[in-house]
């Protein structure tokens, strides 16, 4: 995994890059003067040891290779109000080992930066260390370390997110295995036809509640409208069948989504050239409503 700073602000609703099978190589276009004025946040995590790490109880990276890796990627579309945040991480062993070593420990750090004018102070990097956090030596070996901190942002908006959603933990567990496994299978009809309709209406409550979070503007919507024309011509009759997935539970059990041992999405296209790769989150707004996609 190329763990780099992402500067897709507005493309993250099309692909999740921290958990992604490949960055696919189509790039869209950033134009520098749609994104000033308004705060970006980023979660940069060092670290000598695979770990995952959450915000607001959703799944932000799931890195699992061993070595030294630094990643910084972007949180705003996690962040759904002002207010107190949660960053969780979890700390897993190298390969080889089966406890987390006191290297690892020591070696990890998170930090939470501010560009206060969006996307051109990253470009000139110009950030702000606004929080810290270092994992304390628990004096024990163990197999894995949870840890997790409160943080206080402010955001010039508030998402509709999905705290209010059902908590589809207390559903039949099978029931919903199928629901969601043909939620899966009906979009992969839809990009394996290319029907860039159906897909964007589909997408809709992601996009409203993402396009909010990034401060996007009509002509980086349309740019959306551009990449997305140009992932799904490649995606025609490329995707994959769905296998090797289990159900994953975020957000307090409110939403769900179906990811391999890798922690990554099994709904993809794969042409000679490149992989495709569709991550989604799914919610149940209310009681026997359908699921629909929030991230």
């Amino acid at each position: 995994m190329n763990k780099t700073m992402s500067i897709i602000f507005a493309f993250l609703l099309l692909i999740n890059i921290s958990c992604s099978k490949a960055q696919d190589k189509l790039k869209p276009i950033i134009n520098s003067k749609t994104m000033n004025e308004q705060p970006i946040y980023t979660l940069k995590v060092t670290s000598s040891n695979p770990y995952e790490s959450y915000i607001n109880n959703m799944v932000l990276e799931k890195d699992y290779l061993t070595g030294s890796s630094d990643s910084e990627l972007i949180i705003n579309d996690l962040i759904l109000k002002s207010g107190k945040q949660k960053l969780q991480i979890v700390l897993l062993p190298n390969d080889g080992n089966k406890t987390v070593d006191k290297l690892g420990i020591d070696y990890l750090t998170l930090s939470i930066y501010r560009y206060n004018n969006g996307y051109s102070s990253y470009v000139e990097r110009k950030s702000t260390l606004i929080y810290e956090f270092k994992l304390d030596d628990p004096h024990v070996e163990m197999p894995l370390i949870t840890k997790e901190w409160i943080f206080n942002i402010d955001v010039p908006y508030k998402l509709k997110n999905w705290e209010h959603s059902i908590d589809l933990r207390k559903e039949d567990e099978d029931k919903l295995l199928k629901e969601v496994v043909d939620y899966y299978n009906h979009l992969a009809n839809i990009i394996n036809k290319g029907d860039k309709k159906s897909f964007l209406t589909i997408m809709k409550v992601r996009n409203s509640e993402v396009f909010k979070s990034f401060y996007n503007d009509a002509e980086l919507i349309k740019e959306d409208e551009r990449y997305i024309d140009n992932k799904l011509s490649k995606s025609i009759g490329n995707i994959q069948p769905l296998e090797n997935y289990n159900i994953m539970f975020y957000g307090n059990g409110r939403i769900v989504t179906l990811e391999d041992k890798k922690g990554e999405t099994p709904l993809f296209a794969e042409d000679k050239n490149d992989i495709y790769s569709y991550q989604i989150y799914l919610h149940r707004p209310y009681p026997n409503a359908p699921l629909e996609v929030i991230r």
